[in-house]
């Protein structure tokens, strides 16, 4: 009896794995046909292509992110680069144009967050901090909320003619707009000395043009014995008086534009 029942058991585990046989050769069929239509046809050649298509993506990703690192750190010298040209401008600027003796010398800084003052927001975008600081010896000190008002407008012209001279050399039109706003007298000269020297280093450049706007009839003099000190250097021949005048007194007022001439001031 014990062996009629090992020899049932055998039979049953037989019959067990011929159904187990059918399942795997009806899958085995259904499995082939798939391989055999589409999208499955061909799938070697195709994983072949997305392998390919794969690892070259990779590479390119590889290569872009150095291009990316060569580019920033280039970004990054030429923007320390620009800052020092800047601040060279401005020192040279600031101690021909200021004549007070509480304030050495001024310069941009791009913050302090890093070597470069570059910071990274969390979108990923590039930003700068900058600020104005002053000198007086080797002290630094922000100029915000410790310079008069004639001071922040002599720093704000200083500041944008190094710009200009730095940036804008092949963009010849340079205009000021109430430059002597707060200044006294000291500054406003130093100011028409430091434009006369500008318009004289410039003067051979074809497209440079100089345009400033000034109700301070005493500035205009004053750059009038400037530009006149440059004997090698033929000084524009005439200013023009911008004016308002009343047409035949119907209370209509209309601008008035005269070109005079320096010689009658």
């Amino acid at each position: 009896s014990k062996l009629n029942h090992e020899k049932t058991k055998l039979l049953n585990d037989k019959e067990k794995l011929k159904g187990k046989i059918v399942v795997y050769k009806e899958n085995q069929s259904s499995y082939e046909r798939q391989l055999n239509n589409p999208p499955l046809k061909n799938i070697d050649n195709s994983h072949r292509k997305k392998f390919i298509e794969y690892e070259t993506t990779e590479l390119a990703v590889k290569d872009l992110d150095s291009y990316y690192m060569a580019l920033d750190a280039a970004l990054q010298n030429f923007h320390i680069q620009k800052i020092k040209e800047i601040n060279k401008i401005i020192r040279e600027l600031w101690q021909l144009i200021y004549k007070g003796e509480d304030i050495d010398n001024i310069e941009v800084e791009s913050g302090q967050e890093s070597a470069t003052g570059l910071v990274t927001t969390k979108s990923g975008s590039r930003s700068y901090n900058y600020r104005v600081v002053m000198r007086k010896g080797d002290v630094p000190l922000d100029m915000r909320g410790r310079c008069s008002a004639g001071q922040r407008i002599l720093a704000s012209i200083v500041i944008r003619l190094a710009l200009a001279e730095t940036f804008c050399l092949n963009c010849g039109i340079l205009t000021l707009d109430e430059p002597t706003t707060n200044l006294d007298e000291p500054n406003k000269a130093g100011l028409a000395q430091a434009l006369a020297r500008i318009i004289h280093s410039r003067s051979k450049q074809q497209n440079f043009q100089l345009i400033c706007i000034t109700h301070d009839e005493d500035f205009v003099r004053m750059m009038n014995i400037e530009l006149s000190a440059n004997l090698d250097f033929r000084k524009p021949e005439f200013y023009y008086r911008v004016s308002r005048a009343e047409e035949e007194n119907t209370g209509k007022f209309f601008s008035q534009i005269e070109r005079i001439s320096w010689e009658d001031m």
